[in-house]
């Protein structure tokens, strides 16, 4: 007889997650089902950025290539929490960019990807039963990693005004303290540039859920995947907030250097966190990327002592800043919708009324514009769709001719739009 594979991977290979439905909507053997070749679709879906990488990072991995001795010591094992040198060269870049204080080697434990690490998070964090806390919208990607780490509940807080269309946080900062201390959460988990929305929560939220976790035993986590993707020069505080009994922070280089399939992820946490950490990251990957460690070493100590990081920095922001205008500017000229103005990361996510996943599905097939449907992120989005500016950061004349194409559509259906 055929063995039987496991309950719950039975469960996922039957229930459609939001990513699967991302990729299958990406796929070219869809557009062309579709009749569209692939480069006649304009797509809103991917979550990636699509700026250079920096120069001296080019150099570094050239650098490492060239040198029979330095490619030799790329191929072996790195320690199991990564380099220390590139554990040191992140504090000085924490240092650098954010001004942040008290931040040490032994705080810091190098692995995979983003991806990896936050899975690994609930693993050293999380019992079963115990109570994860997310936002209402967040990454579609963390139930999934989060129910197929463990067996946890789940409890939401929105923090989006679904009627006026408005992102709300600093008016449920109260709230959002008391609903920590009565639900006791084990984790909130929070991001910030957020993803869906690219909003950026304010620094009397995220201090009152401390305040509050600090009451009641529990972990405070930010993930930072977007953390150099931000607007406005003035940071919220928290940005530079070192590690703690009941804080920590998630990071990874592969949205601000362009690192997307060069990746490497980092968490800042406590010594005792980073010691437990240790024994299971030993399990899931023995080892971070000893080439890629090398790579970012070599690159941020160049960077930080010429100035260029910085100037590298601002110049990434400007570039996605202009996007987000102009897919703000798009939507309002050409579809007339509510849409959120971002404040950094790579995203809006514009309200259509309607069941998304249809929207997104309609709007695919008679206009060859691809966009993500919401119902993922939350129950507040299941009638919005996420709008990813990122991969046409430098084609900015397609997010106009696309939110025309769309627009158009959208005038001569069923579904009514202001002209």
């Amino acid at each position: 007889m055929r063995p039987e594979l496991s309950k719950k991977a039975v469960m996922f290979r039957r229930q459609i997650s939001p990513v699967r439905q991302i990729m299958s909507y990406a796929n070219p053997a869809y557009f062309k089902k579709l009749g569209f070749e692939s480069k006649e679709v304009i797509s809103f879906a991917g979550g990636w950025v699509n700026h250079k990488t920096p120069k001296l990072m080019q150099q570094a991995y050239a650098e490492i290539i060239n040198d029979e001795e330095k490619l030799h010591q790329s191929g072996g094992y790195s320690p199991t929490l990564g380099m220390l040198a590139c554990k040191e060269a992140l504090v000085k870049y924490e240092q650098h960019i954010y001004n942040l204080r008290g931040l040490h080697p032994e705080q810091i434990a190098i692995g995979a990807n983003s991806t990896q690490m936050t899975f690994d998070i609930f693993q050293v964090l999380l019992d079963p039963h115990d109570k994860i806390l997310l936002l209402d919208p967040a990454y579609c990607n963390f139930p999934t990693q989060i129910t197929t780490a463990l067996d946890v509940d789940i409890i939401r807080f929105p923090v989006v005004d679904e009627e006026k269309w408005e992102y709300i946080p600093e008016k449920k900062i109260q709230e959002f303290a008391q609903f920590i201390r009565k639900e006791k959460p084990k984790v909130v988990l929070l991001v910030a540039p957020d993803n869906p929305t690219s909003q950026v929560l304010p620094h009397a939220f995220v201090q009152a859920a401390r305040q509050a976790l600090e009451e009641t035993s529990g972990f405070l986590v930010i993930d930072f995947a977007y953390k150099d993707l931000v607007f406005e020069d003035q940071l919220p505080e928290y940005f530079s907030w070192p590690p703690s009994d009941n804080y920590l922070s998630l990071h990874s280089n592969s949205k601000w250097c362009r690192g997307l399939g060069r990746r490497l992820g980092w968490i800042e946490a406590s010594e005792e966190v980073i010691s437990v950490f240790e024994s299971v990251q030993s399990s899931a990957i023995l080892c971070p990327d000893t080439l890629h460690q090398m790579a970012l070493t070599t690159y941020l100590e160049k960077a930080i002592a010429d100035g260029s990081l910085h100037t590298y920095l601002k110049d990434v922001n400007a570039l996605y800043k202009k996007a987000a205008e102009k897919t703000v500017q798009a939507i309002h000229e050409h579809i007339g919708l509510p849409c959120f103005v971002p404040q950094g990361g790579l995203y809006t996510c514009m309200k259509v009324g309607r069941d998304s996943a249809v929207f997104v599905e309609e709007v695919l097939k008679a206009t060859g514009v691809l966009f993500v449907p919401g119902w993922g992120f939350g129950r507040s989005q299941q009638e919005a769709v996420r709008i990813s500016f990122g991969p046409l950061v430098h084609d900015l004349d397609k997010i106009d001719e696309a939110m025309k194409k769309v627009g158009e559509f959208l005038r001569r259906s069923t579904t009514k739009v202001p002209s």
